[in-house]
């Protein structure tokens, strides 16, 4: 016998399940979206601190030969020592190789490293400096997304 006005319920709906399933659709967007704005934020950073990291291993590298290799060597200077004797001599006693692993450094592109030996003249820094740069997540040299070890007000370009 049934009663009047009190029914049982012992399922969901459509409605309630379809509901259920479109919280979770739009949860799950908004969480892949929130992940990929971290993660492309934090390979930006890596990459900062891997040009960071290079151009520190730079300086260690001049300070212990006395001059900072040129464009045509590139970051292979840090990782083998020189042919001079004398200046194999200085590499080793200054830390030599640079380079943590024994590579070039890769960006988080999966992109080596670039550098080059730049000499200023006529500006408030006489002499060489070094620019090191990452060519950023499209792969593409001299981009905005390029990750540089300089600003453009410094070189003036």
């Amino acid at each position: 016998m049934r009663r009047a006005g009190r029914t049982t319920r012992k399922a969901f709906t459509l409605i309630e399940v379809l509901l259920v399933i479109g919280i979770l659709v739009v949860l799950g967007t908004v969480s892949v979206v929130a992940y990929s704005r971290i993660k492309a934020g934090a390979d930006r950073n890596a990459a900062k601190v891997l040009v960071d990291n290079t151009v520190h291993a730079l300086g260690i590298y001049q300070a212990s030969v006395g001059t900072y290799p040129d464009t045509e060597q590139g970051l292979q200077a840090l990782l083998t020592a020189p042919e001079d004797e004398k200046l194999a001599e200085k590499w080793r006693n200054g830390g030599g190789p640079f380079l943590k692993d024994g590579k070039i450094p890769v960006d988080p592109w999966g992109n080596e490293v670039h550098y080059e030996l730049v000499t200023a003249t006529g500006t408030e820094t006489e002499g060489p400096t070094v620019h090191v740069w990452s060519v950023g997540p499209n792969g593409q040299d001299g981009d905005d997304d390029d990750i540089r070890s300089w600003s453009e007000e410094q070189t003036g370009t």
